[in-house]
């Protein structure tokens, strides 16, 4: 019977396991094709049991057959399915992660494991530690460890996807930067089920940029020290003609003076040739600065928190480049004021850029905070950081006078002249416990029309 219906390659073992069951008394219990009427094997779950009388002796065996063949195709299917979407996963060029939705990760493709240098997920657990937290701090840059795991579990906290750029430790101990973005599975009561990551390298294209950025650096340099000695260059000719008749005629004036008898005439009217030069010396001076005024025509009336917005815009991605965080309060319903567009927001950018200026050498919390509110007839703003402080705050609008290593000296300078050109006034306060705010104001549109 066995040989007649049971699949050749099952009958052997089908057998044996049987004739065990007949010897010994025990359960029978198998898995077998077994041969249908039209010659087509299915699978069978086969079991049986012995019948015992009173003494224990087995009277007769009873046994039942299920079919299960649908069952098992589904099962290889499955299988099948599996193994094409965990080759799928691992061939993919990005890392994948899946964790709990507390956030604990459970799963890292074999791309991931590969560039941590890991076997499995056990290597990364430590006593007394999660495996989130004792996976970003031994995998994660320090200076970026921090900042993830408060994004990370706010995240896990509030069920909202997350998206940032930080770096990861690589198998050779070098960090690369990566894009990683994380989402939520949920069922369909809406509860998170578990969380999918997906990280990125992007490290070329990081170091790339900033190539960029330092060459952009470097030529704005050269570009400010050809400036400047150009600058210099035309201040030294157009001042030393004046200078040198100042020299000359007081040389010649104290001559005069030191006469026997002093020759009080000539020393006057020489006298009179030293202010006439140094008038002439101030008119030079005047002109060179006057290079640096800014023209703010033509006016348009318009909102503060229209251009505040858009300097905060133009500044987003080197604040986050940075890591500054932006703290904007800008009161609603500002009044109009008369400006040149342009020129305002070219103050805002150098303000906000010096604050982060001022802040690089801070580690952690760099806040820059940017209020606007109206003041009466004059709308107020303040650009505020916490950096190490203006040393000199009565000095440091003046041209050429910088606190930055590659600085002309001339922004803060520039700023002032076209405030002042609108009709406001800029100015810099030292905050408590450490850094300044920069605060200007302009008039509103009624005045400044006037």
């Amino acid at each position: 019977a066995i040989a007649a219906v049971i699949h050749p390659d099952e009958a052997v073992k089908f057998g044996e396991r049987l004739n065990h069951s007949f010897v010994t008394g025990e359960l029978f219990s198998s898995r077998y094709r077994l041969r249908r009427a039209d010659g087509v094997y299915r699978w069978m779950e086969g079991r049986a049991e012995p019948l015992r009388d009173q003494s224990g002796a087995i009277v007769q065996w009873y046994a039942v057959a299920l079919d299960v063949d649908d069952e098992m195709r589904a099962q290889e299917a499955l299988r099948d399915r599996e193994r094409e979407l965990s080759h799928l996963v691992n061939m993919v060029p990005a890392h994948i992660r899946r964790l709990t939705p507390k956030g604990e990760p459970t799963f890292f493709n074999k791309r991931l494991l590969d560039f941590f240098g890991l076997n499995d997920l056990a290597q990364l657990d430590k006593p007394d530690m999660s495996r989130l937290a004792a996976t970003i701090q031994t995998l994660i840059h320090p200076e970026d460890a921090a900042r993830l795991l408060e994004t990370a579990r706010h995240s896990f906290a509030t069920g909202e996807p997350y998206s940032m750029k930080y770096r990861m430790r690589h198998a050779d101990g070098a960090y690369r930067w990566m894009d990683v973005r994380g989402e939520p599975v949920r069922d369909q009561s809406g509860a998170i089920m578990q969380w999918y990551a997906i990280s990125i390298d992007i490290d070329g294209e990081v170091r790339a940029q900033e190539e960029l950025r330092l060459a952009q650096e470097r030529l704005a340099r050269t570009s400010q020290a050809a400036g400047l000695a150009e600058l210099s260059a035309s201040i030294a000719h157009e001042v030393n003609q004046p200078l040198s008749a100042i020299v000359a005629n007081s040389s010649a004036c104290h001559r005069w003076l030191s006469a026997e008898p002093p020759n009080l005439e000539r020393a006057k009217i020489t006298a009179e040739r030293i202010i006439r030069d140094a008038n002439s010396a101030a008119e030079v001076v005047s002109r060179i600065r006057a290079l640096f005024r800014q023209s703010v025509e033509p006016r348009n009336r318009t909102t503060l928190g229209s251009i505040i917005a858009e300097a905060l815009n133009l500044m987003a991605e080197e604040a986050a480049r940075r890591r500054v965080r932006m703290d904007v309060d800008v009161e609603s319903g500002l009044p109009l004021v008369a400006l040149d567009r342009v020129h305002i927001q070219q103050v805002l950018v150098n303000l906000i850029r010096n604050g982060m200026d001022a802040m690089d050498s801070i580690a952690d919390d760099r806040v820059l905070g940017v209020r606007a509110r109206g003041m009466g007839d004059v709308v107020q703003t303040e650009i505020s950081d916490r950096g190490a402080g203006v040393a000199f705050p009565d000095k440091i609008f003046e041209p050429f006078i910088t606190t930055k290593a590659n600085g002309m000296g001339m922004g803060l300078a520039i700023c002032r002249s076209i405030v002042e050109a609108h009709g406001g006034r800029l100015w810099v306060e030292t905050n408590k416990p450490q850094g300044a705010t920069f605060i200007f104001t302009l008039p509103v549109e009624a005045k400044a029309a006037a």
